[in-house]
């Protein structure tokens, strides 16, 4: 079996649920091992809009990266995700951050995501659940490229956390 991490985001209307309804529909698939806590975190790019929920979630699986990569479009599509481009709001993002020591450069994926170290939305809740992971381009733990990571954007942590469904 792989650890995989998954970054997830929202930032349109009922950001909330909408993680909610995305850690359900991954839950129902995979084996959750751990999650993070809840942020609340500023857009980067496009800044004019809405702020971001984001979390981080630790699956695992016997799937290849590929596969699981066409789970979490087939995932974001359920949830109701719109494409508008780069840096526009989201209903929900799912970002493949780590796939055990996996580096893979292919049109359509790569992993480890390419910008993860330069995000502290991303850094700060893989952190908490990953944090003596050592990342297989850099060689650094996530806690270390959390600790040199020089995005200065504001993450807040927030008092929401999942729950799991009862159904």
């Amino acid at each position: 079996m792989s650890r995989v991490f998954l970054g997830l985001g929202s930032n349109i209307e009922n950001r909330l649920e909408y993680l909610q309804k995305t850690f359900q529909e991954i839950s129902k698939q995979y084996n959750i091992i751990s999650v993070s806590a809840i942020y609340e975190t500023e857009p980067i790019g496009e800044t004019n809009q809405q702020n971001f929920l984001n979390a981080v979630i630790e699956i695992e699986t016997d799937e290849t990266p590929k596969q699981l990569f066409s789970f979490i479009k087939s995932v974001e599509k359920k949830i109701g995700r719109i494409e508008r481009g780069k840096w526009q709001a989201r209903e929900i993002d799912i970002d493949i951050l780590l796939f055990d020591n996996v580096v893979l450069d292919i049109p359509e994926l790569t992993i480890p995501h390419k910008e993860m170290h330069n995000r502290k939305f991303v850094l700060q809740p893989a952190s908490e659940i990953a944090g003596s992971i050592v990342h297989p381009v850099f060689k650094k733990s996530i806690t270390r490229l959390s600790q040199e990571c020089q995005d200065n954007s504001i993450v807040q942590l927030t008092q929401y956390s999942f729950q799991s469904s009862s159904s």
